[in-house]
């Protein structure tokens, strides 16, 4: 989560969308800079505007440009799926993800981590379940996206992103059973709406 009152944004970061590397060019021209899960990284609208209330009362948030990224469901499970086959989870049984298939990944560990498994549309939507983001990008089609921000904020930096957090290979859409595309379609039904109605279409600006 990255607010710039100078360049007047608001970077709302999803999981597994280029937020770290989108953060890593923005985090300077930022007044607040959320890049760490553990301080609200990942919080939705409603999270920071009630945290940060404080700050929203100096600036009108109608004159901030509030964009993020979404990603499209079976390719946004998967990553997490594969993101958490890294060394550095090895110790921590409850998000060490190498040891099991996807199988063993639906009925274990999402389970226990039902809070980084939640539709996404939620970060970008108010307390009343309007869409906040002037712009919200497809992760399909970020570099397009990204080319419009850049423009509209005036960080050109944008269009080379650097590479951080990629996640190790791992399984992709070809090794899930359709038993197991549907249940990440019927849990993440919203999201794929959310991104049929909202995606890649420019708002308010």
């Amino acid at each position: 989560m990255l607010l710039s009152l100078n360049k007047k944004f608001l970077f709302i970061a999803n999981l597994k969308t280029a937020s770290t590397s989108i953060e890593r060019v923005l985090s300077p021209h930022c007044e607040v800079r959320l890049t760490q899960s553990n301080y609200g990284k990942h919080q939705s609208f409603v999270e920071f505007a009630d945290r940060f209330r404080w700050i929203l009362s100096c600036t009108n948030i109608e004159d901030l440009f509030v964009f993020g990224v979404i990603r499209d469901p079976v390719d946004f499970v998967l990553s997490l799926y594969n993101s958490h086959k890294r060394e550095q989870f090895k110790g921590n049984a409850k998000l060490y993800t190498g040891d099991m298939d996807f199988a063993r990944f639906i009925s274990q560990w999402v389970p226990k981590n039902a809070d980084q498994l939640k539709n996404q549309y939620v970060r970008f939507i108010s307390s009343e379940g309007r869409i906040v983001t002037n712009f919200l990008i497809s992760y399909d089609k970020l570099h397009a996206g990204l080319e419009i921000v850049a423009d509209r904020i005036g960080v050109p930096e944008l269009l080379n992103l650097p590479r951080a957090n990629t996640s190790p290979a791992g399984s992709g859409r070809e090794d899930l059973t359709r038993e197991q595309v549907e249940w990440i379609e019927a849990r993440f039904k919203r999201d794929r709406e959310f991104i049929d109605h909202h995606a890649d279409k420019l708002y308010g600006v």
